[in-house]
């Protein structure tokens, strides 16, 4: 499915600037997270994700030169580069941090929010993400993005807002691309929030609890990509029920 620039204006609330860069910009050549893809943008949350948090992040007051400069997207993109890696088991965690690290400490904009990140990802709870992040692991393997947020440069007192911003769009995006692929990740073994929290309605009433606290937050900023992801997830849990334990 093409995904077109009124696509994400109308049902997600897309700035149309922001929309239109991201329809219009070409899969980075030897990327493994754009592995075999001939557009930029598609259906599957991963690929959405940019385009909606740099909406998020514009909204909450970062200049949109900066988020769409090639700087910050670029600096995005090679995250999602090491995270394919990580995730295909090409290389381990610590080795992705470290690659992370090296990638943004010289464009660093923010040594607060960089250090805040490595404390967190080193299991560190002298950091501000700690309260923030979701209570599924399964959903924390998207943190790796946080890094690049370093590429941009924005007051101290928006350090806790981007973050939460960040956690409940992401969280919510990873949820949706779990309920889709609950099947195979029970016959691979890989992380799925769902399968974690044990299939159960105790279980899911957790999940639902996290999203409908994420989806407040993100409406506070965007109504309309807040009623859109809601929409989808319902959709997708309607299709659970019947693997209820």
């Amino acid at each position: 499915m093409f995904i077109s620039s009124s696509y994400l204006e109308i049902n997600y609330g897309v700035n149309d600037e922001i929309a239109k860069f991201f329809v219009d910009r070409e899969p980075p050549a030897n990327n493994l997270y754009w592995k075999d893809k001939l557009l930029y943008l598609r259906p599957a949350a991963g690929y959405l994700f940019i385009p909606l948090i740099v909406d998020l992040l514009y909204r909450l007051g970062i200049d949109k030169q900066q988020l769409i400069s090639e700087e910050f997207v670029t600096t995005m993109e090679q995250v999602g580069h090491i995270s394919a890696l990580e995730e295909t088991k090409q290389i381990t965690k610590d080795d992705a941090i470290s690659k992370s690290v090296e990638l943004v400490k010289e464009i660093c904009k923010d040594i607060d929010w960089y250090n805040n990140v490595i404390n967190y990802l080193a299991n560190n709870n002298n950091n501000f993400f700690t309260n923030l992040s979701v209570p599924f692991k399964a959903l924390q393997r998207g943190d790796l993005f946080l890094f690049s947020v370093c590429a941009l440069s924005f007051a101290p007192v928006l350090n806790e807002r981007i973050a939460e911003q960040w956690f409940a769009l992401i969280s919510t995006l990873l949820l949706l691309d779990d309920a889709e692929d609950i099947e195979a990740d029970k016959e691979t073994g890989d992380e799925n929030a769902f399968i974690e929290s044990g299939l159960d309605a105790s279980g899911l009433k957790k999940v639902e609890e996290l999203v409908e606290t994420s989806i407040k937050k993100i409406s506070g900023l965007n109504r309309a990509m807040g009623i859109q992801l809601m929409n989808q997830y319902q959709q997708y849990v309607g299709k659970l029920k019947h693997l209820l334990v």
